[in-house]
């Protein structure tokens, strides 16, 4: 959405970019030398007052290989609120997965899902056996069911690709997983204590 904007610095600086060709061999071939230009503005808006830094990279004279960069940028995935009720142990890694998805590292970001499931299995049940012997006690102690286990292997599974066979995931796939992973956080760690004082709680009586 469009927001009113007082621009408050607006400065353009020549730049020379150096292109080098190579060969099949990765020799040296041939070089050149490219003028190109980058742009610097910073913005206020006039309705949260909020500061915006925007860069601009451009291969003159033309817009049409522009690389734009913004600070902050604006958030890829909103970051629930009721991860802040979460143990810290989750909070760090869910920090790092978080910013791994900003930046479009989603190697990393499985990577850190994979992290934080063996987490929550391990404060679950201990660290025995292998995943698959972990969620089938999962199972069976009733911690999850039948159908939230399925959904947990095919999360497991890519966070193993990720980190043992160069899996790289589109961001539709990482969000699709991180659904996944913060239901379970949320219906586990955060909503099961509330239901289990509830369930605790005496009724009253008519």
């Amino acid at each position: 959405m469009e927001t009113n904007q007082k621009l408050l610095l607006d400065e353009f600086q020549m730049i020379t970019e150096e292109i080098v060709w190579r060969n099949e061999q990765g020799d040296e071939s041939q070089t050149v030398w490219s003028p190109a230009g980058s742009i610097w503005t910073v913005s206020k808006c006039l309705g949260c007052e909020k500061l915006t830094f925007k860069h601009i990279l451009r291969a003159l004279p033309t817009k049409e290989y522009d690389q734009i960069f913004y600070f902050p940028r604006k958030p890829v995935r909103e970051i629930p609120k009721w991860i802040s009720k979460l143990p810290k142990i989750y909070l760090e890694v869910l920090h790092e997965v978080y910013a791994s998805v900003q930046e479009g590292l989603h190697i990393l970001a499985l990577s850190g899902i994979r992290t934080l499931l063996d987490i929550f299995i391990v404060s679950k049940i201990g660290d025995i056996g292998s995943f698959k012997q972990k969620i089938e006690k999962l199972i069976n102690t009733g911690i999850i069911t039948f159908s939230k286990a399925t959904v947990l292997e095919a999360a497991i599974e890519a966070g193993n690709a990720s980190s043992h066979r160069g899996y790289k995931p589109d961001k539709e796939t990482v969000f699709q997983i991180l659904d996944i992973v913060e239901n379970l956080l949320q219906s586990e760690i955060v909503d099961r204590p509330v239901s289990q004082i509830k369930q605790k709680t005496p009724t009253r009586k008519k």
